[in-house]
């Protein structure tokens, strides 16, 4: 099977799909909410945690066809493609990218870059920024790929949802995102999505509903559909996920779409419901499992062409809705700088999460930790310890 790349490129395309497992919850799709916002929306606030664990070795049928990947050639392939793709764009500076971003208007943005704090830090510069009006015309999306990484909602435990260890081993960047939700693993096979529009008309399945119709009518076989949560599903298993902002008028949702993302890869990196040996007290939700699958497309960039053709079609003008393109080279400014270190920071990823309390059965052990210190412990010396440091002692486990 041909893999066609935009601007005539041919590359020849593995032929193997793999499925895997993650939790998701029975409840409603995540929001993260400001303080003082309404309590109507306090009901959606759960949070929902991908995790991808060993599963079946499935083939997806599409147009009557076995799509299958290679998980020893995705890894080569998405970094070829990413590297053939991005030659040739124009990108649009700092300044250019405030003047866009401040003034109202409807435009798409896709970041160039793989860096997932630069990445971030973007979204939310362009989310912040964005201008709110009783007249709501500056409905933005973005569109973002992160090398390895696994990124975690800001207010879950780290130590309960990942396992740091074999993330440092394989690579993967460790990072605690500004908005809710749970943990997800990102590679180059996944393109991250973020729809930006009022929170007047927020509606958590409206972009979710498009992108399938966008989808169905590119390949009216694809057998596509929405969940009970509104996550969109392949023949039963999961292939985005999302979650929700709301703040300050406005609202966003941004999601992960699994296109050629190496999912064999991702076992080992988050931590399933229950480890021997560790009992956990603290607010995180319970999940269930499901299978996830990639979506059968013959890359990530033609998502990307779908949905922004689908875009400027919803939105028509007399000049179609813009397309720009940015990376850190040129579209950076104190603002994103600023995110970008507060994201890299111990004090934000392993010292600004909730409060826990751990039992260690292993010596029978109680610890309590507030805000990654610990503050109560059966353990002789380890009061006022930080528990990132602790943890190093229990790497298994930790």
């Amino acid at each position: 099977m041909s893999l066609l790349v935009s601007k005539g490129l041919s590359l020849r395309l593995p032929s193997r799909i793999v499925v895997s497992c993650h939790r998701s919850l029975v409840q409603q799709t995540p929001f993260d909410l400001d303080e003082g916002d309404d309590e109507k929306y306090r009901s959606f606030n759960n949070m929902y945690v991908d995790m991808f664990t060993p599963g079946n070795d499935l083939k997806a049928p599409f147009n009557g066809k076995e799509v299958r990947k290679s998980v020893n050639e995705l890894d080569e392939i998405n970094q070829e493609i990413d590297q053939l793709y991005n030659v040739g764009y124009h990108k649009i500076t700092a300044l250019e990218l405030e003047n866009l971003v401040k003034r109202e208007g409807r435009f798409v943005l896709r970041s160039l870059s793989t860096d997932p704090y630069y990445n971030l830090a973007l979204e939310d510069y362009v989310f912040s920024h964005t201008p709110i009006s009783d007249r709501f015309f500056s409905h933005r999306l973005l569109f973002y790929k992160n090398d390895n990484c696994v990124v975690i909602g800001k207010n879950q435990t780290v130590w309960k949802e990942v396992f740091l260890n074999n993330l440092a081993q394989r690579g993967y960047e460790f990072i605690r995102r500004l908005s809710g939700g749970g943990a997800v693993v990102h590679d180059l096979g996944n393109i991250n999505y973020s729809f930006i529009t009022s929170r007047k008309e927020f509606d958590r399945e409206f972009f979710n509903k498009l992108i399938v119709k966008w989808l169905i009518n590119k390949y009216p076989d694809m057998p596509l559909q929405l969940n009970s949560r509104g996550d969109i599903t392949l023949n039963g298993n999961k292939v985005s996920g999302s979650a929700f902002k709301i703040a300050k008028g406005k609202a966003y949702h941004h999601g992960t779409m699994l296109v050629q993302s190496n999912l064999e890869k991702f076992k080992g990196l988050l931590k399933p419901d229950h480890i021997d040996g560790l009992r956990w007290n603290c607010n995180s939700v319970e999940s269930v499992r499901s299978k996830v699958a990639n979506i059968p497309l013959r890359a990530v960039h033609e998502f990307i062409d779908i949905c922004v053709t689908g875009w400027q079609n919803h939105f028509p003008l007399a000049n179609k809705v813009p397309v720009y393109y940015c990376d850190q080279s040129v579209a950076i400014n104190d603002d994103i700088k600023n995110t970008i270190s507060k994201l890299k920071s111990d004090e934000w990823k392993y010292f600004s999460g909730p409060n826990f309390c751990v039992k260690i059965e292993q010596g029978n052990h109680d610890i309590s930790v507030q805000k990654g210190i610990i503050v109560d412990s059966t353990i002789p010396g380890t009061v006022g310890m930080s528990f990132k440091d602790f943890s190093s002692s229990f790497p298994k486990l930790l």
